[in-house]
């Protein structure tokens, strides 16, 4: 050994490098990754060449551990391998992975060259690809159970407070970005404010130009979530889970309940992107698997199509932005290639509002639309500058975590500063595009997705009563007009107009029907079993009108019959205060005033009394023989009985908002 480190003094030292092959690329095995308890699938070779590259030949090499995972310590402490490399230079070692998952690494050396050299090689646990995809898909699954979860307990809290907050600050365009911003923080979603803003438009809560700054702010609030995740606030995810849970359980009072279900929600969030950010790490260690991943960033067109699809598949750019935040914390991932998911995310979050507007009217459809293509064009304008705005973001922060949050948060701000100014010609455009077309007759309130806002949904309920009201009170006024008209075309019309009535009795019906299979308060429980009854009472009426009333109309219009002049007026006196008794009737179903109720409830015996008085006085007349009492008899008497059963139903509709009491 001493001569051949005399040799090697005299012509000069040689190097312990990693081996290469003779077209320079690394053969060394440096970096493997094994799953536990295997052979690594290649050698660990080491290189000696002398000052000029060459390999030397006959130089002893010695390899051992330097490090291990704590549990396997003992077992590699003392393990010292020893090789003499070949006529190529290589020293050639093999090994066997431990059964301990994590990082072993190992020091080469040789008496004659003057430098050491570290490599690696990682052992994973078996099936490692197969608990990848369960902790992703897992921990998404967590992520996207959270933000439900914490939506609807906000939601819950905010109450029927959302409608009056759209209606009475969003005629501004500017405040309307920053109602925007604060509802989409209560939701967790801007998909979830933007189908409010379509639903809204339908019932005409909120008119489509008022939706628009709605959508601007929109975007920016979804960034919250997002920053707060990329703080890695996941480390103490669990402790926000429990904190919640024990709110949760053990809150009496209704605030402290639904704060416990916000606060498990968020904990739910942070520890599906640990779940997530665990998950993915073990592709950090496979050798070219991270510059692969990098190396997309140079497709971002590809990028973009597949973050829209992704975020359209899931209807959460949330969602998407976790896992690409997920991805940024195991550095598999750039800001450059983060851009493009970005935008696609910002572009696929549009498809729930379009799925929301499917079966709608135009002025749900026009929210759609003007989502969708801002997104779109805000991405076009943008798409060109990725590199220029991936250099701005960069000084943003340190951490790429950081960064892709608040390249997410820029990209809303900007699009917001861009298009305020240009809302008003922008309503215009959409308008054009998509012009009022006839519809057939519907339900105009009644929409499904606020179901689960129990509070919000009886008020569309209730409205949807009011419209189903008006209607029955209009083919009753007309048909007094028919009677002394007698216009066949106007009858045929009231009878057409109970068929609306009948389709918004049996759709109100269903509606609360829905709404009683989610948790909801004893008070609204009462409310909304009123109406039910109130609607039917409404049915009621219209039929009475449409299959009794209109039946005698037409006996009247074609025999030509003429009420006495005496007889008329009784009719006209009954009619009238049956007519007042439906009006007082729709007017405390629009308050649910409990004293107007009372008074209402009263008229039941009126009626009563009035009947029995018009009764006996055709009678009279027809014993005086009366020839106009006479020829009208037949339908002079179910008039008056049918005109005291609307009478009849009405008051009922006071009893019931008592009892809702």
């Amino acid at each position: 050994m001493s001569l051949l480190l005399c040799i090697f003094l005299v012509s000069g030292l040689p190097n312990l490098v990693k081996a290469t092959d003779p077209r320079g690329v690394d053969i060394s095995g440096d970096g493997m990754v094994v799953t536990i308890g295997q052979e690594l699938p290649n050698p660990m070779i080491l290189e000696v060449v002398d000052e000029d590259g060459n390999p030397e030949e006959g130089v002893p090499v010695s390899i051992r551990f330097i490090s291990v995972p704590p549990q396997v310590e003992e077992r590699y402490v003392s393990t010292i391998l020893c090789d003499t490399t070949d006529s190529r230079g290589y020293a050639v070692f093999r090994f066997h992975a431990g059964d301990i998952e994590g990082e072993y690494w190992l020091e080469a050396t040789s008496p004659v060259t003057p430098n050491k050299v570290m490599v690696s090689f990682t052992t994973l646990r078996k099936n490692f690809l197969l608990f990848l995809l369960i902790g992703l898909v897992g921990g998404f699954a967590l992520f996207m159970y959270g933000l439900n979860f914490g939506s609807k307990a906000l939601t819950r809290i905010a109450g029927g407070k959302l409608r009056d907050v759209l209606w009475r600050l969003t005629k501004n365009p500017i405040s309307g970005v920053f109602v925007g911003i604060f509802i989409t923080i209560l939701t967790q979603s801007s998909s979830a404010t933007t189908v409010m803003l379509v639903s809204f438009a339908e019932a005409g809560l909120i008119k489509f130009v008022q939706t628009l700054g709605v959508i601007l702010g929109a975007g920016i609030g979804t960034t919250f979530t997002v920053q707060l995740i990329a703080f890695k606030i996941f480390d103490i995810a669990l402790i926000i889970v429990a904190i919640g849970f024990f709110m949760m359980i053990f809150g009496k009072r209704r605030t402290i309940h639904y704060a416990g279900r916000v606060i498990f929600a968020f904990g739910l969030i942070f520890f599906g992107m640990k779940v997530m950010t665990d998950a993915v790490y073990p592709l950090t260690l496979i050798s070219g698997v991270t510059n692969k991943i990098i190396a997309m960033g140079e497709r971002p067109f590809v990028l973009l199509f597949v973050s829209a699809i992704f975020t359209g598949l899931i209807q959460s750019s949330g969602a998407t932005m976790a896992l690409v935040i997920s991805f940024a914390f195991a550095g598999l991932i750039d800001i450059t290639g983060a851009i493009p998911i970005i935008f696609g995310a910002n572009i696929g979050t549009c498809v729930t509002a379009l799925l929301a507007s499917i079966n709608r009217n135009v002025e749900a459809k026009r929210v759609a639309l003007a989502h969708i293509m801002f997104r779109i064009l805000i991405v076009i304008i943008f798409f060109p500058f990725i590199d220029k705005f991936a250099t701005l973001v960069g000084y943003t922060a340190l951490s790429l975590p950081r960064q892709v949050a608040n390249a997410h948060t820029l990209f809303n701000i900007f699009s917001a500063i861009l298009f305020l100014p240009l809302l008003f010609p922008y309503s215009i455009l959409i308008k054009k595009i998509l012009p009022v077309k006839k519809v057939l007759f519907k339900p105009k309130y009644l929409d499904r997705t606020l179901i689960s806002s129990p509070a919000i949904a009886i008020g569309q309920a209730l409205r949807e009563s009011l419209r189903m009201a008006d209607i029955v009170q209009s083919m009753l006024n007309r048909s007094m007009e028919v009677i002394k008209s007698n216009e066949e075309m106007e009858r045929l019309k009231i009878i057409k107009d109970d068929d609306m009535v009948d389709t918004l009795e049996g759709n109100i019906r269903l509606y609360l029907v829905n709404i009683s299979e989610e948790e909801i308060t004893l008070e609204l429980s009462k409310k909304s079993t009123a109406i039910l009854h109130i609607i039917d009472e409404f049915e009621h009426i219209g039929d009475v009108i449409s299959k009794s009333i209109t039946v005698y109309l037409k006996k009247k219009i074609k025999k030509g019959f003429i009420f006495s002049e005496e007889g008329l007026k009784e009719i006209e006196s009954l009619f009238t205060y049956s007519k007042e008794t439906l009006r007082m009737a729709i007017d405390t179903l629009a308050t649910f005033d409990n004293s107007l109720a009372i008074n209402i409830a009263k008229r039941r015996k009126e009626g009563r009394r009035l009947l029995s008085k018009y009764h006996d006085s055709h009678l009279d007349r027809l014993r005086k023989g009366l020839q106009e009492s006479v020829e009208t008899s037949s339908i002079h008497l179910d008039l008056i009985l049918d005109l005291e059963r609307i009478n009849f139903h009405a008051s009922n509709i006071g009893t019931y908002i008592i009892e809702s009491k």
